[in-house]
This record gives C-alpha cells, sequence and structure tokens, in this order.
C-alpha cells in the first residue's frame, strides 16, 4: 500500500512529466505542420485525411520521446524536494532511499509495459507514417503497392524470379521470369509469363501467356513450351514474400518481423541482421523508461545548490549518452557487426548497472564521483 509521501511524491512528479510529454508533443505538432504546410496545401487534404496522418503518429512520438519526459520530471521534483529539504525530513523519519523511490520505480514499470505494447505495432506503424502516409493520401494510392523492376532469390529451393511489376494489393506479377536451378546452381528451366497470380487457398502460382524453355548444363536451350496459363503447386513464395525484399525493419511490426524471419529464414546472416536486430529493439526500446528512472533519480536527490545542479547536468549527460549508445549498437547490429541482442540489449543493460550503482552509493550516503 502506497502511504502518504508516497501519493504525494507521484502528484508531485505527474504534474510536470504531462507537461513536459503534452509540451514536447505540441512542439513536434506545430513544427511538423510548418515543415508540411505546403504539401498539405497543395494536396487539398481534408481535415480527416490530416487527422488520420498525424494520429497515427502520435504512437512512435509518444515511444521516442517517453524517457526524455520521465528525465524532465525526475530533475524537477526531485530537485525541488531536495532544496526544500523535503527529502532530509524523509530520510530523517528512517525512511531509505529506495523507499522513497519506490513509487517512482513502479510507475515506470508500468509506462515500460504501456511502451511495450506502443512499440508492438501501433509505434512501428507512426514511423512508417511520418515518412510514406502524407505522399500516399496526396496521390490517393499506397507508395508500396507496385513494386517495379524486383528481384527475389530462393537459395532453399534454387529459383530466381524476376518481376516488371508486383501490385501487392492484388497478389499479380507482370512479365515475370522464373530460373530454376539445380543444387549445383546449374539451370534446369526458365519460365516467362506475361501475367502471374498467386491463389493463397490452394497454393497454386498460374502463369499466363508464356513459354517454358529447357536448357542443357552448357545453357543452350534444347525445348520450348508455349502455354496460354499454366499452374505451379508446391512452391514455397507468396507475393508477401516476394515483395518482402523491398521492406524495412524499422517501419515493421514485431507481427511483420516475425513473418519475415520465418519465411526468408534461408537468407544470409548479413541480409537479416537488419530485421533480427530491430526485433529485439521493439522490446528493448521501453526499458529505457526505467533505465532513466535509475540513473535520473539518484542524480536529483541532493543536498546543496551546487549539488543541484551537477544533478541536472549529469543526467542529462547520461541521458544523451544513452542515447548516442543506443544509435551506435543498432548501426553495429544491423552491420552484423554485433548479435543483434548484444546490440539491442547492451546500452539499457550498461546504463541499468549504473544507476543502480548510483543508487547504492545514494542509499549508503557515499559521494557520486562527478558530482563532487
Amino acid at each position: 500500500m502506497f502511504r502518504i509521501f508516497d501519493r504525494y511524491l507521484l502528484k508531485n512528479f505527474l504534474v510536470p512529466f504531462f507537461y513536459s510529454l503534452f509540451g514536447l508533443v505540441a512542439i513536434w505538432l506545430v513544427y511538423d505542420l510548418g515543415e508540411h504546410a505546403n504539401e498539405i496545401q497543395e494536396a487539398h487534404l481534408s481535415f480527416s485525411a490530416v487527422a488520420e496522418f498525424y494520429l497515427t503518429q502520435i504512437p512512435f512520438i509518444v515511444v521516442t520521446w517517453m524517457p526524455l519526459c520521465v528525465l524532465l520530471g525526475l530533475l524537477y521534483v526531485l530537485t525541488r524536494m531536495s532544496r526544500r529539504n523535503e527529502i532530509v525530513s524523509m530520510l530523517s523519519a528512517g525512511v531509505s532511499i529506495s523507499r522513497i523511490l519506490t513509487p517512482l520505480l513502479v510507475f515506470g514499470l508500468l509506462l515500460t509495459g504501456a511502451c511495450t505494447w506502443l512499440n508492438y505495432d501501433l509505434a512501428p506503424r507512426g514511423e512508417w507514417a511520418a515518412t510514406y502516409l502524407l505522399e500516399e493520401l496526396a496521390r490517393g494510392k499506397s507508395r508500396n503497392s507496385r513494386l517495379e523492376g524486383n528481384v527475389f532469390p530462393n537459395r532453399t529451393d534454387h529459383r530466381i524470379w524476376f518481376m516488371q511489376l508486383l501490385n501487392r494489393k492484388t497478389e499479380e506479377l507482370q512479365n515475370v521470369v522464373m530460373i530454376q536451378q539445380d543444387a549445383s546452381q546449374t539451370i534446369l528451366f526458365r519460365l516467362y509469363g506475361q501475367n502471374a497470380s498467386y491463389d493463397a487457398n490452394r497454393g497454386v502460382w498460374t502463369f499466363y501467356h508464356g513459354k517454358i524453355s529447357y536448357v542443357d548444363p552448357k545453357g543452350n536451350v534444347i525445348r520450348d513450351e508455349f502455354f496460354d496459363s499454366r499452374e505451379f503447386a508446391g512452391w514455397s513464395e507468396t507475393p508477401w514474400r516476394l515483395g518482402s525484399s523491398v521492406l524495412k525493419g524499422k517501419f515493421m511490426t514485431v507481427p511483420q518481423l516475425q513473418q519475415y524471419l520465418q519465411t526468408n529464414n534461408d537468407f544470409p546472416a548479413t541480409n537479416l541482421a537488419e530485421y533480427r536486430t530491430q526485433m529485439a529493439y521493439r522490446f528493448a526500446l521501453p526499458w529505457n523508461v526505467l533505465v532513466v528512472i535509475l540513473v535520473a533519480s539518484p542524480l536529483s536527490i541532493v543536498f546543496t545548490r551546487r549539488g543541484a545542479l551537477g544533478g541536472v547536468a549529469g543526467g542529462l549527460l547520461l541521458f544523451v549518452g544513452l542515447f548516442s549508445a543506443s544509435n551506435i549498437f543498432m548501426a553495429l547490429g544491423q552491420g552484423a557487426r554485433v548479435p543483434p541482442m548484444v546490440a539491442a540489449w547492451t546500452p539499457a543493460a550498461i546504463f541499468m548497472l549504473l544507476g543502480l550503482c548510483f543508487l547504492y552509493l545514494r542509499a549508503t550516503n557515499r559521494p557520486i564521483p562527478f558530482l563532487g
């Protein structure tokens, strides 16, 4: 059960926290409206379309800026309580530092859970919307529904697909060439089709107005078979898989990443590194909220004016360090330089251990080194 001072601390924290959250969202909204005002006017978008554009981005903005909002709230409330000697009064009453911070840690866990839920599906869609949705609303059609000049290698079944046009909504292909090889990469035949479609219920590909060219081991055509339509069953490719080569990991939701990694598990590890790293990062990013609380809270509990300034500066500096380390490790992970789990979780783990160390020093009344 929360005590009176727990409710008092949470109440004092929630006010600057929500001010920071709504303030940052408002600043982003005003800035983004200024950036896209000309595009919105030229496209003659309705109010509902503009509202859709910005509401879709809100989960992404909230997840991205949540750690900073928590940091600003902590620096304000704990520094103010320290300067008013309220923290000293609590310590004099026999309440430990860890017990004082318990309501903030519990609230941080709740925020971490909420950000994990948002980052599962809604936040990646919001990041995609920030890049592509306005253009799609202006054009009236999906940017990624029609893929031109797409190539897809199926290394497991030794097939290579060349498509002049792939419509991901209708799942139809135009001007398709499929090359079937054997295990030694010797071409067995080439399949040409003016059009091709896929029946998901039966798992059958149908090629229209094409031919099959059988070749010998030297690559010479030995026989051509022309057809108006021909069905091919048992192939592992689907239109979604053929078009997945253009998908970017940072715009994909967790279910989409799972599907991509499952259907394209025959890709080299370097090709899958981006998607595996993004999958791990979907669950690691929300923990930055709790990391910020662990790092900033001991720095914000000070007993002198000089210490207060040092605590604020130290908290902001460590936040910049956490943000920079996350970007560096993500780049290393997506480049297959470090394992995906290491890339996603190392910054949070390092700064969480650092926060626990600060908490121990503050709880045992020992000075934090760079605060003097």
